[in-house]
């Protein structure tokens, strides 16, 4: 039985390898440039990929073997567990997965391609996040927040009915919503990940409270606000889940002003002894009309072919975001490669989000901005309190959005007939301490594109965060042994070897125990910003 185990295993991976890469090819295209044929080539690519995984015959052969694969060699146990998880959200009927996947193409595609209505015109997101960002008229900044939130009411209908029938194929496979399935499927116990993400509530709340109380005050003298109502506008970010320059002591923006991010996100890699001249010839970087304005990293084809999409501008935020996103690239590349190609992917989407977050952190880094944004020791020095402060404040005001965000995807599966807007809004009140605009009751939620095409992902970005403070800590204290890693080529060997090059072959847990020597862990995280 083993043998015919082993026999299926090598067979499925040569059929779905140029599927998933054909999928990642269409996806990517659709993704730099938007149109209706480029969205029908991708929908019927990824039914072609997914109708491997709905193919019932194979499915109860592979519910027939599960006893007996404990019993093959690691490498294809774990390759069966990964492959029998996929099969499972995937038993549905074919009319309805084809369904399923022209819904998320489309509103896929309508994110990509949708630009607000604004002052007479049309402005993309990045334009609108500019008057976030520096504009001082509170009815202009209003006005811009409220166009940030015009795609959401465009998209929530489609989202709302997606968001049912999801579930309703996941009773039909026993599970109690879709959301408890996909964390099931994701190697996620619901109970504990909700458990410590309580703990983190209680944890954060006072120092989250104090941070913003001094950031409110601060940008409501700015803005000449006198009203005691703490409205979302106030913020640089539409969901408030970045920290406003404005609020700390001096903007880290201006450190990048003028100079080549991409330049810089090159020269952070190599220091630590990965080339990424390959990453950036193939990505697709710069902002322009018709191309999505979101950030991601796609392993195209397990094989070398990774590509990276951004909308670049020369600021602190952008910088970071290279960092991150390019750090999603390293993993990539570095896996090993005789792993299969079910294996060549990384351990967990948390674990290579801890990778990005790693990485991204490393803008507001005192000693990153002395050896490669080339700031004198002096102003390094200078700006090393407000950088940190600044790094502290996003993390607090980040794990508080995730928080929100979290509990009110859960929420919503569990019922997605109840009143979402109110929900939402008592979420972002609750975790955020925002105020509700007056008489507001829209389906602002539906704007966030993760509720939409990337369901029950969120949770992963907390768990980066701890495992990437987790890894920064053994990085310190056993690797370098030293304060900072920037510029330490064994920094970079370290994640190569005991983390990228495993690629999934080890649960996720057991790969950061192998790693760092304990299981994840929130205690660095809340040493190190809380």
């Amino acid at each position: 039985m083993t043998r015919e185990i082993a026999a299926f295993i090598k067979q499925h991976e040569g059929t779905v390898a140029p599927l998933y890469k054909d999928y990642s090819l269409k996806f990517w295209e659709l993704s730099r440039n938007g149109n209706e044929q480029r969205e029908k080539e991708l929908v019927e690519s990824k039914e072609r990929y997914l109708k491997v995984y709905a193919n019932k015959d194979d499915f109860k052969q592979l519910k027939a073997w599960k006893s007996a694969a404990s019993q093959l060699p690691e490498i294809e146990a774990r390759q069966f567990k990964l492959i029998y998880d996929t099969y499972v959200p995937n038993q549905i009927e074919e009319d309805v997965l084809r369904d399923i996947v022209q819904r998320e193409t489309e509103i896929e595609n309508q994110f990509n391609t949708f630009r607000s209505d604004f002052e007479g015109g049309k402005a993309s997101d990045n334009q609108l996040r500019d008057v976030l960002r520096s504009e001082t008229n509170v009815d202009r900044r209003k006005a811009a927040w409220e166009a940030s939130k015009q795609v959401g009411h465009a998209v929530a209908p489609k989202v709302l009915e997606l968001i049912k029938i999801r579930n309703r194929e996941a009773k039909k496979l026993g599970y109690t919503d879709y959301y408890s399935m996909m964390f099931e499927l994701q190697e996620l116990d619901e109970k504990s990940v909700f458990s410590l993400f309580e703990r983190l509530d209680q944890l954060s709340a006072k120092a989250f409270s104090e941070m913003k109380g001094q950031l409110d005050a601060i940008l409501k003298r700015k803005y000449g606000v006198s009203d005691s109502a703490n409205y979302p506008w106030l913020y640089a970010d539409p969901f408030f889940q970045e920290f406003p320059s404005a609020g700390a002591s001096e903007s880290l923006d201006a450190v990048f002003k003028g100079r080549d991010v991409e330049a810089l996100t090159k020269a952070h890699f190599e220091s630590i002894g990965m080339n990424i001249d390959n990453l950036l010839k193939a990505a697709d970087l710069y902002e322009r009309e018709g191309k999505s304005q979101h950030v991601f990293c796609m392993d195209m084809d397990r094989d070398g072919d990774v590509r990276v999409l951004c909308n670049v501008r020369d600021n602190e935020r952008w910088m970071s975001t290279m960092l991150h996103e390019f750090g999603h690239a390293v993993y990539d590349k570095y896996h090993q490669d005789s792993l299969p190609f079910t294996l060549r992917t990384p351990a967990h989407i948390l674990t290579t989000e801890a990778i990005a977050m790693l990485n991204g952190r490393m803008s507001k880094n005192p000693e990153w901005l002395i050896k490669i944004g080339g700031l004198s020791e002096s102003e390094a020095k200078r700006l090393s309190a407000s950088a940190f402060q600044t790094l502290r404040s996003e993390m607090l005001i980040f794990l508080r959005w995730a928080l929100t965000l979290t509990r009110f995807e859960r929420e919503m599966y569990r019922n997605p007939d109840q009143d979402l807007n109110s929900l939402w809004w008592k979420n972002v009140e609750r975790y955020q301490m925002v105020n509700p605009p007056p008489g507001r009751n829209l389906a602002d939620w539906a704007s966030k594109t993760h509720l939409a095409t990337s369901p029950a992902y969120y949770q992963n970005y907390v768990l980066g965060e701890l495992m990437a403070s987790q890894l920064l800590n053994f990085i310190h204290t056993e690797v370098v042994k030293s304060e900072s890693y920037v510029g330490q080529a064994k920094a970079g060997e370290y994640l190569i070897q005991k983390v990228f090059k495993p690629g999934a072959l080890y649960e996720w847990n057991s790969m950061v125990k192998q790693a760092t020597g304990e299981e994840l862990t929130p205690e660095h995280f809340v040493r190190q910003f809380v």
